[in-house]
C-alpha cells in the first residue's frame, strides 16, 4: 500500500528528502509526496508540489517526515507538529542496508551510500547523510544528526540532539554527550561531556589566512 507524506520542510534538506522518496520509489512505489510543510515566507509549490501551512495540512491516514537539519528545531517541529497528528515512517536510500543485527527506531532518514555496521542502535528521528560510516555497537539516542562524510568508529555512545559535521572523524569506544556539535572535519579521540562544541581551529586559520591574501 502506498503511504501518502508529507516532508516537513520546504529549504533544501526538505527537496533532499523529496529525492531520496523519488529513488526510493524507483522500483516499486512506496510513498506518494502529498506536500511540503512550512510555516515561512515561500513559494505555493515547489517541484509542482504544494506547499502547505501546519495549520493547514491534511490530517488524515497521513505519514510525516521531518528534513530540518537542526536537532534541536526538528524536536521542537516533531513534538509540536507532528508526533501527535501523523504517523511516523523510516527513509532509507536502496543502497543502503541495515543488518539484521541492528535496529532503528521511528521517524529517521538514511540517505545514499551510507554504511550501517553490526548491533548499531539508533535512536528516533536521526538524520545519516550520504557517505557517512558508522561503525559497529553503536549506541546512539534521538535527533542525531550526521552530515555527509562523517566517519564515527565502533563501540561509540552518543546522546540526545547531536549533530556532526561534514567529514567528522570519532575514534572508537568514545561517549558524545547531549547537545554537543562537532565541527566540520573535527578529529574526536575523547569522551564529550554535555553542551560541548568541538571546532577545527587549524582550518579556520588556514581559512583566515587565505582571507587576508
Amino acid at each position: 500500500m502506498v503511504k501518502k507524506i508529507l516532508i516537513f520542510s520546504a529549504g533544501a534538506s526538505g527537496i533532499e528528502i523529496l529525492e531520496l522518496i523519488n529513488q526510493i520509489n524507483k522500483n516499486k512505489k512506496e510513498f506518494d509526496v502529498i506536500g511540503f510543510v512550512d510555516n515561512g515566507k515561500i513559494k505555493k509549490n515547489i517541484n509542482g508540489i504544494k506547499v502547505f501551512n501546519s495549520k493547514k495540512v491534511p490530517k488524515k491516514k497521513i505519514y510525516a517526515i521531518c528534513g530540518i537539519m537542526d536537532p534541536h528545531l526538528r524536536e521542537k517541529i516533531i513534538n509540536k507538529e507532528i508526533k501527535k497528528r501523523f504517523k511516523m515512517v523510516n527513509l532509507i536510500h536502496p543502497n543502503t542496508k541495515i543488518p539484521k543485527s541492528s535496529k532503528l527506531g521511528m521517524g529517521n532518514v538514511i540517505f545514499d551510500n551510507v554504511h550501517i555496521s553490526y548491533n548499531v542502535n539508533l535512536g528516533n528521528h536521526c538524520i545519516i547523510s550520504n557517505f557517512s560510516d558508522i561503525g559497529h555497537d553503536l549506541q546512539s539516542k534521538d535527533f542525531l544528526t550526521i552530515m555527509p562524510g562523517t566517519i564515527i568508529g565502533g563501540n561509540c555512545k552518543i546522546g540526545k540532539k547531536v549533530l556532526f559535521g561534514a567529514g567528522a572523524i570519532v575514534s572508537q569506544n568514545l561517549i558524545i554527550g547531549n547537545n554537543c556539535k562537532i565541527g566540520t572535519s573535527s578529529l574526536i579521540s575523547k569522551n564529550l561531556n554535555d553542551n560541548v562544541s568541538v571546532v577545527n581551529h587549524k582550518r579556520q586559520i588556514y581559512s583566515k589566512i587565505n582571507i587576508k591574501k
